[in-house]
């Protein structure tokens, strides 16, 4: 039994099972010209033969057709794609006026097209909610649209923004009021401690007197400050390493820096130590004796 199923595996095939150019493999009962079997290879890929008077009975559609294929007896057949009226202008095989042999795919029933196809005609109220309906939606897409894109700005626009603790304290005033010789008010303006510091009497003759050749950075003090001659207003921050000087410290009576021994005179001018400039002074302005403007 082996023996016979290994044998037939391998036997002989005929050649007729193996052609797929001579002669058609599926079966014996394929359709051509006369109802006839596929004999040759014209029959598998060359054109039907064409009927000139098909052609001309029932257009360029039914011109392979085999006119003895029409002879077929319809009269018990239902008739597909009828629609209720039951009308010939209802198929859409054809259109009114149109012979068969004529009739295209792009042509419709006009009757049929309006009333099968087109969307009734809306009322006026129907209308105007449809109308409002589309303003409404179109709104709410817009106004979605818009939040989209502010919340996709701000955080790019904000990277570039300072603290709002910084944008308060941009320009200030600061009421200093009376004070005695000698003695110093801190203010903090844009996150920077601002010195303002009373000189006596003898402070100001000192650094009035001063010559410019002692001086490592060289400002005279009336032009560093113009205006309440007796109130020196700097930024308390030393301009070596950026440490805190203490007042009336040092050897010149005004202000000193502890951590590597700068020395200021009264003016906030560096007169010894390793501090390059002198203190800055800070844009301001004397709204009155005892009120200053901090800023620009």
């Amino acid at each position: 039994m082996l023996r016979k199923t290994v044998l037939s595996s391998f036997r002989t095939t005929r050649v007729a099972q193996l052609s797929m150019v001579v002669k058609q493999l599926e079966g014996t009962n394929p359709l051509v010209n006369k109802d006839k079997p596929v004999n040759s290879w014209a029959d598998e890929f060359m054109k039907p033969s064409q009927s000139k008077d098909m052609a001309s009975k029932y257009g360029q559609y039914a011109k392979y057709s085999d006119p003895a294929f029409c002879n077929v007896d319809t009269t018990q057949e239902v008739v597909v794609n009828t629609y209720p009226e039951g009308s010939r202008e209802g198929r859409i095989e054809t259109t009114t006026g149109v012979a068969l042999k004529d009739y295209t795919a792009s042509m419709w029933d006009e009757e049929f097209f309006r009333k099968h196809i087109l969307k009734p005609k809306k009322t006026e109220e129907a209308a105007d909610r449809a109308r409002v309906m589309d303003y409404a939606l179109n709104s709410v897409m817009v106004g979605f649209s818009i939040l989209m894109v502010r919340y996709a700005i701000l955080p790019v626009w904000y990277m570039g923004q300072p603290t709002s603790t910084m944008v308060g304290q941009m320009n200030i005033e600061a009421e200093i009021g009376q004070l005695e010789d000698k003695k110093c008010k801190t203010v903090v303006w844009r996150g920077k401690p601002i010195y303002v510091y009373k000189r006596s009497a003898r402070q100001m003759k000192d650094v009035e007197e001063t010559p410019m050749s002692a001086l490592k950075h060289p400002e005279t003090d009336a032009a560093r400050f113009p205006n309440n001659r007796f109130l020196a207003v700097v930024i308390a921050i030393c301009t070596h390493l950026g440490c805190i000087p203490i007042p009336n410290e040092g050897l010149f009576g005004g202000f000193f820096c502890p951590c590597h021994g700068s020395h200021y005179d009264a003016s906030g001018r560096i007169r010894q130590g390793p501090a390059p400039l002198n203190l800055e002074v800070p844009p301001h302005k004397w709204l009155s004796e005892e009120t200053i403007y901090l800023g620009k």
